[in-house]
């Protein structure tokens, strides 16, 4: 039987690995799908792994817009699994708590 912490530390975990890899992948495909808040900036890695947190974090969207429908898929493939996280989570305690 899984610990509580367990399934926190393994969410989070999870939720890390994630924003790492949407990061690398955010950065490889072609900087022409995202635009930064200023169009004279060229964006870097951490525009992308700011981007990807705040993705991941459910925070709202940052200085990095997705502006193909390739970025925009990306985007929702890793809102998809942060929904899917939290409901595995809630559900883990949900279910514990009876």
């Amino acid at each position: 039987m899984y610990m509580k912490a367990d399934i926190v530390t393994y969410t989070f975990a999870f939720n890390i690995v994630s924003i790492l890899i949407f990061s690398v992948i955010y950065s490889s495909i072609s900087r022409h799908n995202f635009e930064p808040l200023n169009p004279k900036d060229e964006l870097t890695y951490i525009d992308f792994l700011f981007y990807a947190v705040t993705i991941q974090s459910g925070i709202g969207l940052p200085d990095v817009t997705a502006l193909s429908d390739v970025a925009k898929i990306l985007a929702l493939i890793q809102q998809i699994l942060l929904m899917a996280s939290a409901f595995i989570l809630i559900r883990f305690f949900f279910k514990n708590t009876k």
